[in-house]
Parts: structure tokens; C-alpha cells; sequence
């Protein structure tokens, strides 16, 4: 389960969440209606059990005072719909409530999974089993046993396809999706979402929903797209606070997401507002584990706030509590923040012990941010403890995993989405053929019965090519804007849509293009990062709007002091850029880095009545052959960056330049 867990692109898919979004609202205040896989199998004396079945995940509370009002044993003598319903309510009172306030007086004590599944196997229902092994699968992905609980969790999705049981399977392709984010796969996992959602929306569960719009957001807090993780998280905490649901779990989730994406936009005071809701919701009437994980990240705001003696107790409740679980993913969290008092407390030694030990169990279980995370934690300890060196060598693995990974990962979102994106496309164009051939079948028949009037032959004929050239020149219009549109995508999709500047996606696409490219041989190239020295507060003091307009000015001045047309210069994200110079052999590099340099910081940037003196970072790297540079890339651009680390380290505004041995 993901823990409190830019691309033009993207457009198609955030439009039409945005759409979708304005359904969800509607459904807000409507009863909750009967699905339609129970609709025929329910009689009259499951309605009462059914009702509090409904109940127990929007209102747990009040469904769970039901349903201690009816014997368990009249329910369980007799197999039948009324019994799984009984079980199945309380695996959801289970979820809101947590086991530990809910089984009072050992009155729903017992393995129910269990009996579940058998009566399932008496009654030959199917759809019961897969219920069982769901609620297994939860509780494997819960103590961290994510490849067995990808294995069982195909057989569920099966199962429900076979029953059309739609609900189980939008809850199991959402877990699917969860699972797929734990092992850092996230295209498979949004696609997931995307499905789950969608089924959602269509029974009209909108909880559930909730729930995976606030999934979709840890998939971009991730991938360290912020706003993109604001947002679903904002749409997720609308729909539930519409809805005027009192799901205790739930809310705890959506506060642990908002209070990690605030503490990463610099909001300190709404991140402690989330941290603590999610902490007093979580022990009063949630669950343990999101108890766990609420725990955890408290941990660091208290640090934050120089609460150590309140940290420290925190940490260790939080450990005796993933201890009691047995939940693995849970320890690794709680050690993590142990070992951040361990640290405020100068236990170095400890500190550093327990921060290799949780480093090397996220990265045993392929969850690579937080192996990269705590890459620069334990950077942070040599650091501290004066271990300059191996904190220098450290905080440049981190920079370079870190940067590896979010351009990785971000690749494949595109591409996922992209895909996704024309695979829709086409299913419309078959939908408009299917239309076509159908009409046209009608003229068919018609030009048939016309045939028999011998008479009217010539006018028929007449009339059917005015039809078809009418018909060659609405085609023939339709597909050159259909080549236009999707020479505009094409553009579109290369370009940074702010600087107007290529992206990452046309570098690739040069990169595979160079090693032919003739005209760069009589040059050498240089491959130099420029990042734009503390745009941060630039943002912090003047806002984003002036940001933007820094580095759209930024992008100009570089773009006019580019050598030659054989240059290439891309906005490679947030405010760095990278730019491959084309060089004769016997130009002196420097002096053209140095001007690029000196084209930013001697002239101002004027804005919204502000005068801005902004300088850039160089790091570079050359001089490379041009047949060179595609399969060298990954060691030209690490160098580059190198580079760019020591000019930022020698004090910024600085040119860094490493020459290829």
C-alpha cells in the first residue's frame, strides 16, 4: 500500500479528470444506491444486514452500534448471502475502525477470512472466495509481502471479471495499482488507477473514489511533481468533506498525503495541522497501521520544532506499534524515524548503524525514492559528525540516483500516458468508421431500390457522384487537419511549454540523430549544465508568476548567445538547462562559457516593477567527437553535473569545466 504515499501530454488525461471531477460532486448527496451485482440477489431479510454492509465504510461508527444489535450466531447458523454479507461488513468496520476499538468483549473474535472463504466453496460462489483472498492481500501488503500479494491479486481481478462483479474489481485493480507504486512502477500503477477510478465513478462509490484520487497523488509526491500531488489530494479531501462521510482511516490517509506535500511546498504550519490530525484521528479511531505511519512522519515535524524529548516518544510508539503488527514496511519507517532522534541527539554512531540497516531494507524491496532519500540522511550523519569526505561522496550519489530517477520515472509516465492517450484516439476513429460503414450500407440499400426506377438511372447516377465528390472533398479536408493537429502534437510535445525551448524528449531524439549528423564534424562538442543560482527564493520572495518570467528571460539570453545553429539548447527542468555547444578545435571554451555566464548576470532582469540581478551555475564537459556523444551521454551528462556541483560548492556564478581525457 503506498505509504502517506509536466508534459503537455498529459493534457488529455488531466481534462478529463477535471470532468470527471464535476460528477463526483453531484453524487455527494445522493442515497446509496443498491449495486447492481446485489440488486438480484438480495431478499427481505438481508436488507438489514445489507444497509449496515453499506453504512460500514461511509459511517463506521454508526453501523457498527447496528450491527452489535444482531447475534452473530443466528447469522451464522444458516449459509447463505446474509452470512458473507456479515463478514464482509465487518472486514470494512475493520478498515475504518482498526481491530483494536472494534472487537470489544471478543464478540466478532475469529478468523472470518477464512469463513468467508469456505462458505464461499459450500455455496460455489466464486465472487465470496474472491472477497477472502482481498482482505489476505491487504494484510500481505501490510506487513510487506508485496510479491505474494501481486501473485494472489491477478487471481481476484479473474475472478471478478468472470462474476461481472465490477466492484471487487476496481478494489483489487486499486490494490494492484498500490503494489505497483511500492515496486516503483508507476505507469502500470496510473493506469490501474485510472481503471479503478472509472468504475468507481460509475457505481457511484464515492469514498472509494477519494480513496484513489489520493493514491494518484502519492504517485506524483513521488515523482516530485508537487502541484500535480496538491491537486488530487485537494480533489480527494473535497470529496470526502462533501460527502460529509466519517471515515476515521480514510481521513487519516488523506491528512498523512497533505501533510507530506505541504512539508515539501514549505507550508510548516499546514503541515503540522495535517501531521497532528492524522496522529489524534488515528489513535482515537483509526487503525494501527495508519496509526504507524502518521507516528512516523510526526516524528519530523516534532524534530522540526526542536520537541526532541516528544520525538523520541513518538518514534518508539511508533516502533512498539509496527512490532506488534508485524508490519515490515511499517518498522522501516518507524527505525527511519529513530533514527532521525538518534541523530538530533549526537548518537552518531546509532544513528548511522540504524540508518544502514533501513537503507538497505527499502532497497531490498525495490522502493528506490526512499533507498534515495536515505542515501543523503546518511549523508546528513558523516556530515554532522564531521565526516566531510564520505558526506561529499554520499550527497553526490544522491544527486545523481535522485536525478536518474525522477527523469526515469517521469520518461515512462509520459510515455505510459501517451500511449493511453492514442490507444483512446483510435477506439474513437473505429467508433467513426463503424458509423461510416453503417451509413454507408444505407445508401447502399437505397441505391439499390433506386436501381429498379430504370427511368431515373442518370439522375441517380448524377446525384450519387455529387454525393461521393462531396464526399472525397470533406475527407480530403478532415485528413490534412488531422496531419495538421498531429504535426501541432508532435511540435507540442517537444517543446517546454514556458520557455518555449525544446524538452528532454527532443534531446533523445537528437541525441539518436547526432552520430549521422555531417555537419557537426569539423566541430567538437561541449555538453554544459546551467542551473539558475537560487531561483528558490526568487519563488519564496517574488512569487512563481516572476519566477516564470526569470526563467523565460534566462532561456532568451541563452538561446541569443548560442553559438551557431548547430547548438542545441533544452530546458531540462525546473530551472536548469542544457546546452550542447559545437566547437571548432581551436576555440577557447571557457571564454564562450564565461559569456553565456556574463549574458545572465551583467544585465538585470526587469519584472512586475522588480529589478533582479540573477546569475547562473556551468558545469560542462569536453571537448567529445560527435559520433561519440550518443553512447557516451550518461558519463558526459554526469560529468556535466559534477562540474556544475563544484562551481555551486566555490561559492555560484561560476564556470566549471572538466576536459575529456
Amino acid at each position: 500500500m503506498p505509504k502517506p504515499r509536466k508534459f503537455k501530454t498529459l493534457a488529455f488525461y488531466l481534462i478529463s479528470s477535471f470532468l470527471l471531477s464535476v460528477s463526483l460532486y453531484a453524487q455527494a448527496n445522493e442515497p446509496l444506491p443498491i449495486p447492481l451485482f446485489f440488486a438480484d440477489k438480495i431478499t427481505a431479510q438481508d436488507e438489514a444486514i445489507f444497509s449496515i454492509y453499506q453504512l460500514a465504510d461511509s459511517e463506521p461508527e454508526v453501523a457498527r452500534k447496528m450491527l452489535s444489535q444482531i447475534s452473530s450466531a443466528s447469522i451464522e447458523e444458516k449459509d447463505n448471502l446474509k452470512q458473507a454479507l456479515y463478514y464482509l461488513t465487518l472486514f470494512r468496520l475493520e478498515g475504518a475502525l482498526g481491530s483494536t476499538d472494534m472487537w470489544q468483549e471478543d464478540k466478532y473474535s475469529g478468523d472470518h477470512v477464512a469463513r468467508l472463504d469456505s462458505l464461499g466453496e459450500r455455496l460455489d460462489q466464486a465472487w465470496m472466495q474472491g472477497e477472502a483472498e482481498l482482505e489476505r492481500i491487504i494484510e500481505f501488503i501490510e506487513i510487506g509481502y508485496y510479491d505474494e500479494a501481486l501473485r494472489r491479486v491477478e487471481t481476484v481481478i479473474e475472478i471478478a471479471k468472470q462474476a461481472e462483479y465490477w466492484h471487487l474489481l476496481a478494489r483489487a485493480t486499486k490494490w494492484r495499482a498500490n503494489l505497483y507504486v511500492e515496486l516503483s512502477d508507476y505507469p502500470k500503477a496510473m493506469e490501474d488507477y485510472r481503471t479503478a477510478l472509472d468504475i468507481f465513478t460509475q457505481q457511484k462509490d464515492i469514498l472509494q473514489q477519494a480513496r484513489v484520487l489520493s493514491n494518484i497523488s502519492t504517485v506524483y509526491f513521488r515523482l516530485e511533481e508537487w502541484g500535480q500531488a496538491d491537486k488530487y489530494s485537494r480533489r480527494a479531501f473535497s470529496l470526502v468533506e462533501h460527502s460529509h462521510f466519517n471515515n476515521p482511516s480514510v481521513k487519516v490517509m488523506l491528512h498523512i498525503n497533505a501533510g507530506i506535500i505541504a512539508k515539501s511546498l514549505d507550508n510548516k504550519e499546514l503541515e503540522s495541522e495535517h501531521f497532528r490530525a492524522a496522529v489524534k484521528l488515528s489513535t482515537e479511531k483509526g487503525s494501527r497501521y495508519s496509526q504507524i505511519y502518521a507516528l512516523a512522519n510526526l516524528v519530523t515535524l516534532l524534530i522540526q520544532e526542536n520537541q526532541i524529548d516528544e520525538a523520541i516518544v513518538s518514534a518508539q510508539r511508533c516502533l512498539t506499534l509496527a512490532e506488534e503488527v508485524s508490519d515490515r514496511a511499517g518498522l522501516m519507517y518507524c527505525n527511519e524515524a529513530v533514527a532521525e532522534t538518534y541523530l538530533k541527539q549526537k548518537r552518531f554512531d546509532e544513528a548511522l548503524a540504524l540508518a544502514e540497516k533501513v537503507f538497505a531494507q527499502f532497497d531490498a524491496a525495490n522502493n528506490r525514492i526512499k533507498a534515495i532519500s536515505m542515501k543523503a540522511f546518511i549523508a546528513k550523519i558523516h556530515e554532522d559528525k564531521s565526516d566531510y569526505k564520505e558526506a561529499l561522496v554520499l550527497y553526490k550519489e544522491y544527486a545523481n540516483e535522485r536525478n536518474d530517477y525522477l527523469f526515469d520515472e517521469r520518461r515512462k509516465e509520459l510515455f505510459a500516458l501517451q500511449e493511453n492517450y492514442e490507444a483512446k484516439y483510435k477506439e474513437n476513429e473505429i467508433e467513426l468508421l463503424k458509423y461510416e460503414n453503417a451509413l454507408n450500407s444505407a445508401r447502399l440499400s437505397q441505391q439499390k431500390m433506386l436501381d429498379k426506377l430504370w427511368v431515373s438511372v442518370l439522375l441517380i447516377f448524377c446525384l450519387v457522384i455529387y454525393i461521393l465528390f462531396r464526399r472525397y472533398i470533406s475527407v480530403s479536408k478532415t485528413n490534412f487537419r488531422l496531419r495538421r493537429s498531429n504535426e501541432t502534437l508532435t511540435s507540442q510535445s517537444l517543446e517546454d511549454p514556458l520557455t518555449g525551448l525544446h524538452n528532454r524528449r527532443y534531446l533523445e531524439q537528437w541525441l539518436e540523430k547526432a552520430a549521422q549528423n555531417n555537419q557537426l564534424e569539423a566541430y567538437d562538442l561541449v555538453v554544459l549544465v546551467a542551473d539558475v543560482d537560487h531561483f528558490k527564493k526568487v519563488n519564496d520572495i517574488y512569487g512563481h508568476d516572476v519566477g516564470d518570467v526569470v526563467l523565460t528571460e534566462v532561456a532568451r539570453r541563452l538561446n541569443e548567445n548560442a553559438r551557431s545553429d548547430n547548438d542545441l539548447l533544452v530546458r531540462w527542468g525546473g530551472e536548469e538547462f542544457v546546452l550542447v555547444l559545437a566547437v571548432s578545435p581551436e576555440s577557447d571554451v571557457e571564454l564562450v562559457l564565461n559569456r553565456l555566464r556574463e549574458s545572465i548576470s551583467v544585465t538585470p532582469i526587469i519584472c512586475a516593477n522588480h529589478e533582479l540581478t540573477v546569475t547562473i551555475s556551468i558545469g560542462a564537459f569536453g571537448k567529445i567527437k560527435y559520433g561519440e556523444i550518443r553512447k557516451r551521454w550518461n558519463e558526459i551528462l554526469s560529468k556535466s553535473d559534477e562540474a556544475l556541483y563544484d562551481a555551486k560548492l566555490s561559492g555560484r556564478n561560476r564556470v566549471k569545466l572538466v576536459a575529456d581525457n
